[in-house]
């Protein structure tokens, strides 16, 4: 397992930190790893959905903005 040194992190987030941990019952490194972990997880699959997104595109499926029918079924 790798380490990871997060300098200079001001007190009020260092006391989330712990209080976050607390109420999960883990360390505060372990607590740090699952918030990266989460939030890269979260950053691929909108990646991946951006991908598939092109990769339809390319096939000359489109995708037209539905703002418009959304404000007419919400004046319904």
């Amino acid at each position: 397992m790798s380490r990871v040194l997060i300098s200079d992190l001001d007190s009020a987030s260092l006391a989330r930190l712990k209080q976050r941990a607390a109420r999960h019952g883990r360390s505060i490194e372990c607590e740090a790893a699952a918030i990266l972990s989460q939030a890269l997880g979260a950053a691929d699959s909108w990646s991946r959905t951006s991908e598939l997104r092109d990769e339809l595109a390319r096939s000359g499926r489109q995708f037209p903005d539905s703002t418009d029918l959304i404000r007419e079924v919400r004046a319904r």
